[in-house]
């Protein structure tokens, strides 16, 4: 049941000003939260596409190889002559090399984005819990006004914190949304059963 409470000024006063000082708050934390985030993200995507560079390099190179390599065979059966396994063996070492090379990069790229996957997870999970803990916030002060009674609140309050509970269903739902493993519709459906 909702009810209406009558407040003083001097408490509408005092709300307010707590609002725009919490809203002050919220908002450099915001933003310095943002700036490391930019900055860490840059670095990160930096390291990827010099290692990517460093990937084309190789592919470049093996092409070379590849060439020599066919060129010797074409050469060889030209002449109508046998190839040599040492002369193969010569040209086929540097590719052997060189793939190994590649697949370090690729490694490494690949725990780049692994990383950046674990923190965009930690960045979701940290975000709803902090609009979790706001909305909760919200829910105290309404019930300290007397606008919402203990049973709506302690309603409210479940619902909010399902959210925080089944994270790890939620994130992963939006992960096969993002795939195409589900369609939006399922994706929907879904997410409204664990809210």
């Amino acid at each position: 049941m909702l009810r209406v409470a009558n407040t003083s000024a001097p408490q509408r006063k005092a709300s307010l000003t707590n609002f725009f000082k919490n809203l002050t708050q919220s908002l450099s934390e915001g933003m310095s939260e943002a700036s490391t985030k930019s900055s860490t993200d840059f670095q990160r995507q930096s390291e990827i596409n010099k290692l990517e560079t460093q990937i084309k390099e190789i592919e470049i190179k093996l092409e070379k190889q590849y060439t020599l390599l066919g060129q010797l065979v074409a050469d060889n059966l030209r002449k109508s002559e046998s190839i040599s396994k040492d002369a193969v063996a010569k040209l086929f070492n540097p590719i052997k090399k060189l793939d190994g090379e590649k697949l370090e990069l690729l490694e490494k790229i690949k725990e780049l984005k692994a990383k950046q996957a674990e923190q965009d997870k930690a960045e979701d999970l940290l975000r709803i819990k902090k609009e979790v803990e706001a909305e909760l916030k919200k829910l105290e002060e309404l019930k300290s006004l007397e606008i919402i009674d203990e049973d709506e609140f302690e309603i409210a309050q479940v619902k909010l914190n399902k959210r925080v509970n089944n994270f790890e269903k939620l994130y992963s739902l939006k992960i096969a949304l993002e795939r195409g493993l589900i369609n939006e519709q399922e994706y929907t459906q879904k997410k409204a059963s664990l809210e």
